[in-house]
Formats: C-alpha cells, structure tokens, sequence
C-alpha cells in the first residue's frame, strides 16, 4: 500500500467534507486546505472526478492560472472511474496537452523539440 497525500474541501452541496488524494509530492500522508495546496500536488488533481458520499454529488477538480495555484470545483455529469488508478500526468488529447502546457507556463509545440 502506497501513501498519498489528500485534499479537504467542503462539498459545494451539502458542506460535508471530502478527500481529493494525490500521488504527487512527498506522499508523506500531508493534509492539505484550498490555502495551502502545493502547486504539484494541484497539478496531479487537475480534471480528477469525485463522488462525494454524503449527498452522492460529482464534482470535477479545475486548475487555471500557473503563478498561484487558483481552482474550481465544478458539478459534472461524469463519474468517478473505478477501473485502476486514475493518473492525469500524461494527456490524452491535444487539448489536454496545451491546456496542461498553459498552466505550468510552458509554450506548446506540439511533440517538437
């Protein structure tokens, strides 16, 4: 078993508390607020889906902006999926990839060196 570092905010909906986890950073069991999240650990989170188990809600992570770590918690449609670990560090399209370039700052060319 492998250790995570986790995220707690607040259910939009029903204000319970849920737990966005990350295998990103020093994975040494950290709890981090919406204040005090580290830019890696934000970037491992982004587009990540959560059910929240109170009110059975799901809410996606959204990063933007690549000085400060600034997101957004929006309502989806999309479900959580449970087929294996879930990791978003590489993109699957190309949208994803000049969406991930434009947050860490970098210009997107596209696979050429």
């Amino acid at each position: 078993m492998g250790c995570f570092d986790s995220l707690y905010i607040n259910c939009p909906k029903c204000g319970k508390k849920m737990e966005w986890q990350s295998k990103s950073g020093p994975c040494a069991l950290f709890s981090y607020k919406k204040s005090n999240l580290p830019m890696d650990v934000a970037i491992d989170l982004d587009n990540q889906i959560l059910n929240c188990e109170f009110c059975n809600s799901n809410w996606q992570f959204k990063l933007f902006g690549s000085k400060r770590v600034k997101f957004k918690i929006i309502k989806t449609k999309k479900r959580q999926d449970y087929r294996g670990n879930y990791n978003p560090k590489l993109p699957k399209n190309i949208k994803e990839a000049k969406h991930l370039a434009k947050i860490l700052g970098i210009k997107y060319t596209g696979g050429k060196s």
